[in-house]
């Protein structure tokens, strides 16, 4: 056995740990406070005012006691109810351009920022994407504002520093710092693509900057994970590639313009990938196309496996619409396909994704759409519809055209002519805003729906669906 002098292996420790030390410090910034004095001056605090409409239950009546069930519940006079709510946001430009989160500003009626120096000043909202929950603010000034930039979010790496700066809990001018956790989470949006960072993030920070050391934004916080309401240090920001590219949107036209392939997807199980040869698990189902669509009119079938998009692997069905998006209008698109075993290469000219107003016009002309996930087809309500069944001209929603035996809606009562008015809470007018809501609730993890058909005037019939995802 050899013998080691125990004064030896002290000075090889402290040697060891110095060294670590010397290391880490390379790495880690000795301190943020010079950037956090530089860039808190351009963060804003945001406080927003909304009235609410709240309908209350009336007491039933005599009457009521005597129609039950048959009648739905009696709705009360509705009652409004001033809700305010905080959020942060950055200037972007020294006019006065800002940025935050679609959720801080949705549906509000008054928006007010405070700058560090306490002044706060009215803000109008110039545009807002929901799909990807950012909006342009802006506020009249005579004076330039401190601003900063969007830096190039690809260059952030897993386990890089990064700073936020934002209004926790109405706690304005909150400084944390953390590192870049991962990259690429998806949580429920179709366009999702998430930097994920374990600096503390809270209510209040929603619509604030993500900083890396250059001072540059590299994310705009807008999502944390938590069973508490409080930072777990998982937290969850827009990359600010994808952010600089819709705010710009934003600022020089008020609308977005995405590009679009016209298809229908669903996620390719294993059982499915075995079933067609796949040698793995990936790629996008094309379940359905609508008519006249880029894909349609490239020769892409109900069936195909789509497993790249322009040159990038379709991992899952949830990486194809961001892949879509982010592509070029009007441009050819190379589409590989997995059809009878074998790959395919079609070449897709990509088109301006329509409104939910032209997508109902375009399923007008054809005749029904399938909803697999509830063994159903429907269409949306025709003014023969509307004559042959009686149903009043302000009556919205989708009609059953044809139902499967097996179909659990069945077993519920529901069959052909029925009408679905509602899904998930949400008023539908057309075929498409169904069949998002389905892929929103799939995407989410979620296999059930609660769905609200017409029951004859002044009556719905509520129903909780299990979606067949299979």
């Amino acid at each position: 056995m050899r013998f080691i002098n125990s004064k030896v292996i002290v000075l090889f420790s402290i040697i060891c740990i110095f060294n670590i030390n010397l290391a880490y410090s390379f790495n880690a910034p000795e301190t943020f406070s010079d950037l956090a004095e530089k860039l808190s001056p351009s963060v804003v605090n945001i406080a927003t005012t909304s009235v609410v409409k709240q309908r209350q239950q009336a007491a039933p009546s005599f009457d009521d006691f005597f129609n039950f069930p048959f009648n739905a519940p009696r709705q009360g006079e509705s009652k409004e109810k001033t809700v305010s709510a905080l959020g942060s946001g950055f200037v972007i430009t020294a006019d006065g351009y800002i940025v935050t989160n679609n959720h801080v500003v949705e549906n509000t009626t008054d928006i007010q920022v405070t700058f560090t120096d306490g002044v706060t000043m009215d803000a109008t909202l110039i545009a807002s994407d929901k799909e990807t929950d950012l909006a342009l603010l802006k506020v009249d000034t005579e004076k330039n504002l401190p601003f900063v930039s969007f830096g190039n979010s690809d260059n952030a790496k897993v386990g890089n520093w990064v700073m936020a700066i934002g209004n926790p809990f109405g706690l304005g001018g909150t400084v944390t710092a953390g590192i870049v956790s991962a990259r690429g989470r998806m949580l429920a949006g179709r366009y999702d693509n998430y930097i994920q960072t374990d600096a503390a993030i809270n209510k209040g920070n929603s619509g604030g900057p993500l900083f890396d050391l250059d001072g540059n934004v590299i994310g705009v916080n807008s999502a944390i994970i938590s069973p508490s309401g409080g930072s777990i240090g998982l937290g969850f920001a827009i990359p600010s590639n994808l952010a600089s590219n819709i705010i710009e949107q934003l600022r020089s036209t008020g609308e977005i313009k995405r590009a679009w392939l016209g298809v229908r997807i669903q996620e390719v199980t294993d059982e499915i990938a075995k079933s067609v040869g796949l040698d793995k698990t990936y790629g996008a189902l094309v379940q359905g196309l609508t008519a006249e669509s880029p894909a349609a009119l490239a020769g892409v079938k109900e069936g195909d496996i789509i497993v790249e998009f322009d040159g990038k692997e379709v991992e899952s069905q949830k990486v194809l619409p961001r892949l879509v998006a982010d592509a070029k209008i009007g441009k050819p698109a190379l589409v590989k396909v997995w059809r009878d075993e074998s790959f395919l290469n079609l070449s897709v000219k990509l088109g301006i994704q329509p409104s939910a107003e032209t997508l109902a016009s375009i399923e007008n002309n054809i005749s029904t759409v399938s909803v697999k996930e509830l063994g159903i087809q429907i269409k949306s309500i025709s003014d023969d519809d509307r004559l042959r069944l009686k149903l009043s001209n302000n009556l919205n929603g989708v009609i059953i055209t044809d139902i499967s035996a097996d179909s659990f809606l069945v077993r519920q009562g529901i069959s052909v002519d029925d009408i679905i008015l509602e899904i998930q809470g949400k008023q539908i007018q057309n075929s498409s805003e169904l069949l998002t809501v389905i892929d929103d609730v799939i995407a989410q993890g979620k296999e059930n729906v609660l769905l609200v058909f017409y029951a004859g005037q002044n009556a719905k019939k509520y129903i909780g669906a299990k979606l067949s995802v299979k």
